[in-house]
């Protein structure tokens, strides 16, 4: 199933857009935008959809979802059914990196909410901090102009400093890195455009100007995981963005995925996302 790209509009002279929805079908589907999203469930549950990460949500939760990022929120059946008592609220905001400004977050006292952002890519499920973003956001259904503007800022600058707070999505997935080091992004950015080949430690090597055992070695300390590891986790979560997609034959996707053949991609997918190929699609796509 192919993502609908949405355009979300921000409000008139407003730098960004907020609302707050009380429908179960609003962008109940698969979709991604070029903003930001933050989202606070006040009320409603239900599964949702992120890049490769299928889990549940309910009320209290709060996840911030970077641009392009394919995701959606299915909200549970009893929400659609006729003379229900189930009432959905959801804060919604979307935000443009730049809504501030092109240098507001280049600077040093916003350090930690740009590396946020970087990491947004991937999707982040906010933990401990969760109750004051959500603060922020319901005191901005009551705020205007420069107030709103500020308690978006806050609840950014709550979220970068929240240590519990962690990202969704597989690296594969949008072949994405976020470790800030030039050795690992080098090493993350020949992966992403050689997964369909056969890797090896001799090329990463090269890549990274290290010998093996040293690569390794580095690799693990920066990664923390094994980059053998690290190279399934890519592939996996590259095949889930082909099976979202129903563009390919789930043979097609374990070759494009770097998979010698059917069976080592069954077994490593069941074993990374606990379920199978075709179920994942399903899941995803809502057809059986």
């Amino acid at each position: 199933m192919k993502p609908n790209f949405i355009k979300s509009g921000s409000e008139n002279e407003a730098s960004f857009s907020f609302r707050v929805d009380h429908l179960p079908c609003i962008n109940n589907r698969w979709h991604y935008h070029q903003e930001f999203e933050l989202i606070y469930f006040q009320k409603g549950s239900g599964t949702q959809f992120i890049g490769d990460s299928i889990t549940g949500f309910n009320e209290g939760n709060v996840m911030l979802i970077g641009p392009q990022l394919e995701h959606y929120w299915q909200f549970e059946d009893r929400y659609f059914s006729e003379g229900h008592d189930a009432n959905v609220e959801a804060y919604v905001v979307h935000f443009d990196k730049n809504f501030c400004g092109n240098a507001f977050f280049n600077l040093p006292e916003c350090a930690d909410v740009l590396k946020l952002l970087e990491r947004a890519k991937r999707g982040i499920k906010v933990v401990d901090s969760a109750l004051k973003v959500a603060e922020c956001l319901v005191q901005m259904n009551a705020a205007r102009g420069y107030e709103r503007l500020t308690l978006l800022i806050r609840a950014l600058g709550v979220i970068s400093e929240d240590n519990s707070a962690y990202p969704v999505v597989t690296n594969g997935f949008g072949n994405l890195s976020i470790h800030n080091d030039k050795r690992i992004d080098l090493i993350v950015e020949y992966l992403s455009k050689n997964l369909q080949n056969h890797i090896s430690l001799k090329d990463l090597s090269e890549v990274a100007a290290m010998n093996p055992t040293s690569l390794c070695r580095y690799f693990k300390a920066k990664a923390n995981e094994s980059l053998s590891s690290y190279i399934e986790k890519m592939r996996i979560g590259n095949a889930c963005k082909l099976i979202a997609r129903e563009e390919m034959s789930m043979k097609q996707i374990a070759h494009e995925s770097g998979f010698r053949n059917l069976t080592s991609f069954h077994k490593s997918f069941r074993k990374l996302k606990g379920t199978t190929p075709l179920m994942f699609q399903q899941r995803v796509t809502g057809k059986q």
